[in-house]
Protein backbone atom coordinates (compact mmCIF):
# COMPACT_ATOMS: atom_id res chain seq x y z
CA UNK A 1 0.00 0.00 0.00
CA UNK A 2 1.08 3.50 -0.57
CA UNK A 3 1.21 6.09 2.37
CA UNK A 4 1.68 10.14 2.73
CA UNK A 5 2.52 12.05 5.18
CA UNK A 6 1.54 15.95 4.73
CA UNK A 7 3.86 18.53 6.92
CA UNK A 8 4.25 21.87 6.51
CA UNK A 9 7.41 21.69 5.44
CA UNK A 10 7.42 18.38 3.71
CA UNK A 11 5.26 15.48 2.39
CA UNK A 12 6.78 12.11 2.76
CA UNK A 13 5.49 8.78 1.47
CA UNK A 14 6.48 5.38 1.43
CA UNK A 15 5.39 2.18 -0.55
CA UNK A 16 4.70 -0.19 2.11
CA UNK A 17 4.44 -3.88 2.14
CA UNK A 18 2.19 -5.91 4.63
CA UNK A 19 2.60 -9.20 5.21
CA UNK A 20 -0.85 -9.94 7.94
CA UNK A 21 -2.63 -6.53 8.60
CA UNK A 22 -3.20 -7.37 11.88
CA UNK A 23 0.95 -7.94 12.48
CA UNK A 24 2.40 -4.86 12.78
CA UNK A 25 6.25 -6.86 12.30
CA UNK A 26 4.79 -7.52 9.13
CA UNK A 27 4.61 -3.64 7.92
CA UNK A 28 8.00 -2.82 5.67
CA UNK A 29 8.75 0.07 4.14
CA UNK A 30 10.05 -0.71 0.67
CA UNK A 31 10.79 2.86 -0.85
CA UNK A 32 10.68 6.24 0.37
CA UNK A 33 10.61 9.91 -0.64
CA UNK A 34 10.42 13.13 0.38
CA UNK A 35 9.46 16.36 -1.31
CA UNK A 36 8.28 19.94 -0.41
CA UNK A 37 5.00 20.63 0.41
CA UNK A 38 5.06 24.00 -1.99
CA UNK A 39 2.69 25.91 0.93
CA UNK A 40 3.79 29.13 -0.70
CA UNK A 41 1.45 27.87 -3.97
CA UNK A 42 -2.16 28.23 -2.05
CA UNK A 43 -3.79 25.54 -2.08
CA UNK A 44 -3.01 24.21 -5.27
CA UNK A 45 0.33 23.74 -4.70
CA UNK A 46 -0.05 21.83 -1.83
CA UNK A 47 -2.69 19.49 -3.29
CA UNK A 48 -0.19 18.67 -6.19
CA UNK A 49 2.77 18.19 -3.63
CA UNK A 50 0.58 15.63 -2.15
CA UNK A 51 -0.31 13.83 -5.69
CA UNK A 52 3.61 14.06 -6.63
CA UNK A 53 4.74 12.51 -3.77
CA UNK A 54 2.22 9.87 -3.95
CA UNK A 55 2.57 8.97 -7.51
CA UNK A 56 6.61 8.57 -6.57
CA UNK A 57 5.89 6.00 -5.08
CA UNK A 58 3.61 4.18 -6.01
CA UNK A 59 4.36 0.64 -8.03
CA UNK A 60 1.98 -1.56 -9.61
CA UNK A 61 2.16 -4.41 -7.17
CA UNK A 62 0.65 -0.84 -5.22
CA UNK A 63 -2.35 -2.37 -2.78
CA UNK A 64 -5.78 -0.40 -3.56
CA UNK A 65 -5.64 1.58 -0.92
CA UNK A 66 -4.08 4.86 0.01
CA UNK A 67 -3.58 6.03 3.89
CA UNK A 68 -2.41 9.53 4.61
CA UNK A 69 -1.44 11.13 7.55
CA UNK A 70 -1.97 15.30 8.09
CA UNK A 71 -1.30 18.33 9.88
CA UNK A 72 -4.40 19.86 10.86
CA UNK A 73 -7.55 19.03 13.08
CA UNK A 74 -9.27 16.07 11.12
CA UNK A 75 -12.73 14.03 11.59
CA UNK A 76 -11.39 10.75 11.88
CA UNK A 77 -14.09 8.98 10.19
CA UNK A 78 -14.77 11.28 7.03
CA UNK A 79 -11.62 12.29 6.59
CA UNK A 80 -12.62 16.00 6.16
CA UNK A 81 -9.61 18.55 7.72
CA UNK A 82 -12.14 20.44 10.13
CA UNK A 83 -9.20 23.05 11.30
CA UNK A 84 -6.31 23.59 8.67
CA UNK A 85 -2.79 24.42 10.01
CA UNK A 86 -1.71 28.25 8.45
CA UNK A 87 1.14 25.77 6.42
CA UNK A 88 -1.49 24.24 4.61
CA UNK A 89 -3.98 26.94 3.14
CA UNK A 90 -7.29 26.62 1.64
CA UNK A 91 -7.18 22.99 3.65
CA UNK A 92 -10.07 24.21 5.89
CA UNK A 93 -13.11 21.90 5.71
CA UNK A 94 -11.46 20.26 2.63
CA UNK A 95 -12.69 16.29 1.74
CA UNK A 96 -9.34 15.71 1.70
CA UNK A 97 -10.60 11.55 1.64
CA UNK A 98 -12.93 11.66 -1.30
CA UNK A 99 -10.94 14.26 -2.68
CA UNK A 100 -7.96 12.27 -3.23
CA UNK A 101 -9.84 8.49 -3.71
CA UNK A 102 -11.41 10.24 -6.95
CA UNK A 103 -8.34 11.63 -8.01
CA UNK A 104 -5.93 9.13 -7.51
CA UNK A 105 -8.45 6.34 -8.37
CA UNK A 106 -7.90 4.35 -5.40
CA UNK A 107 -9.60 4.14 -1.65
CA UNK A 108 -8.12 6.46 0.61
CA UNK A 109 -8.13 7.01 4.20
CA UNK A 110 -7.01 10.39 5.56
CA UNK A 111 -6.21 10.65 9.40
CA UNK A 112 -4.19 13.54 11.68
CA UNK A 113 -0.49 12.91 12.10
CA UNK A 114 -0.10 12.57 15.41
CA UNK A 115 -3.17 10.68 15.21
CA UNK A 116 -1.28 8.10 13.07
CA UNK A 117 1.94 8.84 15.13
CA UNK A 118 0.55 7.89 18.17
CA UNK A 119 -1.26 4.74 16.40
CA UNK A 120 1.94 3.35 15.50
CA UNK A 121 4.21 3.89 18.75
CA UNK A 122 1.13 2.27 20.22
CA UNK A 123 0.60 -0.89 18.39
CA UNK A 124 4.23 -1.28 16.96
CA UNK A 125 5.72 -1.62 20.48
CA UNK A 126 6.67 -4.85 21.80
CA UNK A 127 5.00 -4.87 24.41
CA UNK A 128 1.67 -3.12 24.01
CA UNK A 129 0.83 -0.14 27.34
CA UNK A 130 -2.86 0.23 28.40
CA UNK A 131 -2.49 3.80 26.70
CA UNK A 132 0.10 5.97 25.11
CA UNK A 133 0.06 9.58 24.57
CA UNK A 134 2.19 10.88 22.28
CA UNK A 135 3.74 14.49 21.74
CA UNK A 136 4.99 15.27 17.99
CA UNK A 137 7.01 18.43 18.87
CA UNK A 138 8.38 19.87 15.58
CA UNK A 139 7.09 23.38 13.76
CA UNK A 140 4.24 23.16 15.99
CA UNK A 141 3.03 20.87 18.45
CA UNK A 142 0.71 17.83 17.75
CA UNK A 143 -0.91 15.42 20.46
CA UNK A 144 -2.96 12.15 20.58
CA UNK A 145 -4.06 9.66 22.51
CA UNK A 146 -4.37 5.69 21.72
CA UNK A 147 -6.37 3.48 24.43
CA UNK A 148 -5.81 -0.10 23.31
CA UNK A 149 -8.46 -1.74 21.57
CA UNK A 150 -10.38 -0.93 18.82
CA UNK A 151 -9.09 1.70 16.82
CA UNK A 152 -11.90 3.93 16.38
CA UNK A 153 -12.51 7.87 16.79
CA UNK A 154 -13.38 7.02 20.28
CA UNK A 155 -10.31 5.22 21.01
CA UNK A 156 -7.79 7.08 19.15
CA UNK A 157 -8.19 11.20 20.31
CA UNK A 158 -6.40 14.29 18.63
CA UNK A 159 -5.93 16.25 21.81
CA UNK A 160 -5.30 19.19 20.27
CA UNK A 161 -2.85 20.34 23.02
CA UNK A 162 -0.87 22.83 21.21
CA UNK A 163 -3.98 25.30 21.06
CA UNK A 164 -4.88 25.33 25.03
CA UNK A 165 -3.82 28.81 26.66
CA UNK A 166 -0.72 28.37 28.33
CA UNK A 167 0.49 32.49 28.06
CA UNK A 168 -2.37 35.22 29.13
CA UNK A 169 -1.81 37.72 26.14
CA UNK A 170 0.56 35.39 24.46
CA UNK A 171 2.50 35.18 21.03
CA UNK A 172 0.04 34.86 18.12
CA UNK A 173 -0.82 31.43 16.91
CA UNK A 174 -1.19 30.40 13.43
CA UNK A 175 -4.44 29.06 14.82
CA UNK A 176 -5.67 32.96 15.35
CA UNK A 177 -5.78 32.90 19.49
CA UNK A 178 -3.01 34.59 21.62
CA UNK A 179 -0.68 32.31 24.29
CA UNK A 180 -1.26 29.19 23.09
CA UNK A 181 0.88 26.41 24.33
CA UNK A 182 2.97 25.43 20.72
CA UNK A 183 3.79 28.94 20.37
CA UNK A 184 6.30 27.75 23.62
CA UNK A 185 6.60 24.06 22.96
CA UNK A 186 7.94 23.62 19.02
CA UNK A 187 10.80 23.52 17.27
CA UNK A 188 9.64 27.12 16.04
CA UNK A 189 9.32 28.57 19.46
CA UNK A 190 13.20 27.13 20.54
CA UNK A 191 14.48 28.95 17.40
CA UNK A 192 12.43 32.43 18.28
CA UNK A 193 13.78 32.76 21.75
CA UNK A 194 17.42 32.00 20.97
CA UNK A 195 17.59 34.09 17.73
CA UNK A 196 19.00 31.05 15.77
CA UNK A 197 18.08 29.04 12.49
CA UNK A 198 18.24 25.73 14.04
CA UNK A 199 17.46 23.98 16.79
CA UNK A 200 20.22 22.40 17.24
CA UNK A 201 22.06 25.52 17.25
CA UNK A 202 19.97 26.85 20.14
CA UNK A 203 20.20 23.76 22.03
CA UNK A 204 24.30 23.31 21.99
CA UNK A 205 25.27 26.96 22.15
CA UNK A 206 26.01 27.50 25.62
CA UNK A 207 27.93 30.56 24.94
CA UNK A 208 24.89 32.64 24.41
CA UNK A 209 22.54 33.45 27.40
CA UNK A 210 19.60 33.75 24.60
CA UNK A 211 20.64 30.07 23.50
CA UNK A 212 20.71 28.92 27.41
CA UNK A 213 17.23 30.48 27.68
CA UNK A 214 15.42 29.56 24.84
CA UNK A 215 16.28 25.96 26.33
CA UNK A 216 15.12 26.58 29.86
CA UNK A 217 12.07 28.05 28.27
CA UNK A 218 11.78 24.90 26.09
CA UNK A 219 12.00 22.39 29.30
CA UNK A 220 9.98 24.60 31.55
CA UNK A 221 6.80 24.28 29.01
CA UNK A 222 7.27 20.44 28.33
CA UNK A 223 7.52 20.11 32.03
CA UNK A 224 4.12 22.44 32.58
CA UNK A 225 2.59 20.15 29.75
CA UNK A 226 3.49 16.56 31.29
CA UNK A 227 1.88 17.33 34.46
CA UNK A 228 -1.35 18.31 32.86
CA UNK A 229 -1.17 15.72 30.68
CA UNK A 230 -0.82 13.44 33.98
CA UNK A 231 -3.83 14.89 35.71
CA UNK A 232 -5.86 14.89 32.78
CA UNK A 233 -5.48 11.98 31.30
CA UNK A 234 -3.09 9.61 33.32
CA UNK A 235 -1.73 7.50 30.52
CA UNK A 236 0.39 4.48 30.97
CA UNK A 237 2.91 6.27 29.02
CA UNK A 238 3.67 9.40 27.34
CA UNK A 239 6.31 9.68 24.20
CA UNK A 240 7.52 12.37 22.80
CA UNK A 241 7.78 12.47 18.32
CA UNK A 242 8.72 14.40 15.89
CA UNK A 243 11.66 16.25 15.32
CA UNK A 244 13.04 17.14 18.79
CA UNK A 245 12.63 13.03 19.38
CA UNK A 246 15.38 13.28 16.91
CA UNK A 247 17.41 15.03 19.17
CA UNK A 248 16.87 13.72 22.65
CA UNK A 249 20.31 13.45 22.87
CA UNK A 250 20.53 17.35 23.35
CA UNK A 251 17.76 17.48 25.95
CA UNK A 252 16.35 14.67 27.62
CA UNK A 253 18.88 13.52 30.64
CA UNK A 254 18.64 17.83 31.49
CA UNK A 255 15.29 17.18 31.91
CA UNK A 256 15.03 14.27 33.70
CA UNK A 257 17.58 16.21 36.26
CA UNK A 258 15.84 18.71 36.57
CA UNK A 259 12.18 18.09 36.58
CA UNK A 260 12.31 14.47 36.95
CA UNK A 261 9.29 12.65 34.86
CA UNK A 262 11.10 9.36 34.05
CA UNK A 263 7.91 8.05 32.75
CA UNK A 264 8.30 10.31 29.53
CA UNK A 265 10.66 8.36 26.34
CA UNK A 266 11.42 9.23 23.47
CA UNK A 267 8.80 8.00 20.44
CA UNK A 268 11.20 5.10 18.84
CA UNK A 269 9.92 5.04 15.04
CA UNK A 270 11.14 8.67 14.63
CA UNK A 271 10.02 9.93 11.14
CA UNK A 272 8.34 7.23 9.74
CA UNK A 273 5.88 7.30 12.69
CA UNK A 274 3.34 9.25 10.42
CA UNK A 275 3.41 7.06 7.49
CA UNK A 276 3.53 3.03 9.33
CA UNK A 277 0.79 4.98 11.13
CA UNK A 278 -1.79 5.77 8.48
CA UNK A 279 -0.88 2.11 7.06
CA UNK A 280 -2.25 0.28 10.09
CA UNK A 281 -4.70 2.48 11.11
CA UNK A 282 -6.32 2.25 7.88
CA UNK A 283 -6.65 -1.63 7.11
CA UNK A 284 -7.44 -2.61 11.05
CA UNK A 285 -9.12 0.81 11.98
CA UNK A 286 -13.30 1.42 11.83
CA UNK A 287 -15.25 4.23 10.70
CA UNK A 288 -18.65 5.43 10.82
CA UNK A 289 -18.39 7.82 7.56
CA UNK A 290 -17.15 8.22 4.23
CA UNK A 291 -13.67 6.70 4.42
CA UNK A 292 -13.25 4.63 1.27
CA UNK A 293 -11.73 1.73 1.02
CA UNK A 294 -11.38 -2.57 0.80
CA UNK A 295 -10.00 -3.52 4.07
CA UNK A 296 -11.33 -0.11 5.55
CA UNK A 297 -13.99 -0.97 7.94
CA UNK A 298 -16.90 0.94 8.12
CA UNK A 299 -19.34 0.38 10.62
Amino acid sequence: MVCADVGGTTVKSALISVGRVRIPQSFKIKKFTCVQTRSDGGFAGVRESVLEAIKGVTSEDAADIVAIATAGEVNWDDGVVVRATSSLPGFENYAFSDDMSDALGVRTVVINDACAAAVCEHYFAKKRAESTLVLTIGTGLGSALVKDGRIDGDNVTDLELGHRLFVENGYECRCGKRGCLEQYLSATAIKRDAGTSTVKEALTNTGSEKCIQAKRNFLSALNYTVGMIEREFSPAEILIGGGLAEMKYLWLEEFYGKYGHPEVKAAKLGNKAGLLGAAYAALNGFFKGKQRGKGVRNV
